[in-house]
């Protein structure tokens, strides 16, 4: 039960909410979209950290969701660096 009071939807943390933005082919915006997906990992990375915690477990389900949203976001992220 505490599991489930736990698992909020990533789009209310805070840093996460304006993830699926587009706009890095236009100029300014780059760096703009490069610091908004930095926010987002570091926030990512504090609620899967906290998470770990609450569940004690790197295979709980909770854990296991917000890495792979984490994994997204990196990828995002390097593809952003790369062009």
């Amino acid at each position: 039960m505490a599991a489930a009071s736990f698992q909020r939807p990533i789009h209310e943390h805070a840093a996460v909410r304006s993830g699926s933005q587009r706009g890095s082919d236009v100029p300014g915006h780059a760096a703009d979209r490069e610091r908004l997906l930095q926010e987002e990992i570091r926030a990512l990375r504090a609620l899967m950290e906290e998470t770990f915690r609450r569940e004690r477990s790197f295979t709980a389900a909770a854990v296991v969701d917000i890495s792979s949203r984490l994994d997204l976001k990196i990828n995002e992220y390097m593809q952003l660096s790369r062009s």
